[in-house]
């Protein structure tokens, strides 16, 4: 009889796994296959002779990213601080490379095979670059370094602020250097969007530590006329400023055009699920940066009204995650992670409302790439992990 009460007791005190988390993320990244299949089969056959190529490598970089996401979300978080190091170090190397590569470019000299210039910036690094051999079903294997950076970044952030604070040590100065040093390199590129979020993302894991704010009244005035100062002498920064002003100029004044031309077409409730007008070759970037754009315009007000709430809740559910951690540790990494999607969120988004100017920033969990994905999903298996063991 006692050994029945014990087992009963030893079961009711078991902690209680969240599953709304990963119910979610599913749920994005199954909505996000459907758009992108939805709305890339024209250009997709276009392209590349096949119209569904983006959807079946979405949904390889899918799988393996959840792969990755259920296997640490089942780790103690606090495994992580092994890798740190080795993880920042290679990090930096990949940024150095992108940095002396786009150098060399102004100079002259763009040859670099593996770090090809596209779109006017140098933020990719291939495997396999032409003429080398194409991988089977995946062709040329590449990945952005910027979107490891974002991961790497968080990881070290909590791991090194952590420290000091136990040490009684001053933490200001390491998270001025470790994120000053990093978006220097990235806007080098140039990257200044990833740049600005590695910032946000570094000020809210310092605010989350529950240190004296004063430094930061001091570092964001002066943040802010770096940020002015870059936009005004950076030719192709002050073109899309002027487009968002005016919607002048002839390629983005096209882009901006074309997005509000298909939020405007999805009126209330929207043309359909699938009858989208402007994903025939209109809307520029159509299954990454404008992908919001085509919700808007099938799903309309209501919908996009819908996914916005449930985005914001899921936003909502990471700070409770970073609110309820058992250390300092895993409430900086939580709220790191949080912070990454929220922000990446937020400025696809106003950019798509025309709140703020067109960036190249990817809509989380939704939006088509592979690096992103991947490491967008790495990270919010550490954020279940912390959940988990909370």
């Amino acid at each position: 009889m006692s050994k029945r009460i014990k087992s009963r007791r030893y079961k009711k005190d078991q902690p209680v796994k969240d599953k709304t988390l990963t119910g979610l993320i599913l749920t994005f990244l199954l909505f996000g296959i459907l758009v992108i299949y939805n709305s890339t089969t024209i250009y997709s056959q276009d392209t590349f002779g096949g119209a569904y190529r983006f959807v079946f490598l979405q949904i390889g970089w899918v799988s393996i990213g959840l792969i990755c996401y259920f296997i640490i979300s089942k780790i103690d978080y606090h495994k992580v601080v092994k890798v740190t190091l080795p993880l920042m170090l290679f990090v930096l190397v990949c940024l150095l490379l992108l940095a002396l590569t786009s150098i060399f470019a102004t100079c002259g000299s763009d040859k670099i095979l593996f770090a090809p210039c596209i779109n006017g910036a140098h933020r990719w690094l291939y495997l396999n670059p032409p003429p080398l051999m194409e991988l089977p079903l995946i062709g040329v294997l590449g990945f952005q370094p910027g979107e490891l950076t974002k991961l790497a970044v968080i990881i070290y952030l909590a791991v090194i602020l952590d420290k000091n604070i136990k040490r009684k040590s001053s933490i200001f100065g390491v998270f001025m250097i470790t994120v000053g040093i990093v978006s220097g390199l990235i806007l080098l590129q140039p990257n200044m969007s990833t740049a600005a979020l590695l910032m946000l993302i570094g000020i809210v894991m310092y605010f989350m530590t529950n240190q004296s704010l004063k430094p930061l009244y001091f570092l964001l005035p002066v943040l802010t006329i770096v940020g002015v100062a870059f936009i005004i002498f950076s030719g192709y920064r002050k073109e899309r400023l002027d487009t968002f002003i005016n919607i002048g100029g002839e390629e983005l004044g096209y882009h901006m055009k074309q997005i509000l031309i298909s939020l405007g077409t999805g009126g209330t409730f929207g043309v359909g699920f699938g009858q989208s007008k402007q994903k025939f070759q209109y809307l520029p970037e159509v299954a990454s940066d404008s992908i919001f754009a085509i919700i808007g315009e099938e799903f309309g007000f209501v919908g996009t009204t819908i996914f916005v709430l449930a985005f914001s809740f899921f936003i909502y559910k990471g700070f409770q995650i970073a609110k309820n951690s058992p250390d300092m540790f895993g409430r900086l990494l939580a709220a790191g992670v949080t912070t990454w999607m929220a922000v990446q969120f937020f400025v696809n988004v106003a950019a798509m409302i025309r709140l703020i100017p067109l960036t190249g920033i990817p809509l989380p969990l939704v939006s088509y790439g592979g690096s992103a994905t991947v490491f967008s999903l790495i990270g919010l298996g550490l954020l279940s992990s912390v959940s988990n063991n909370s």
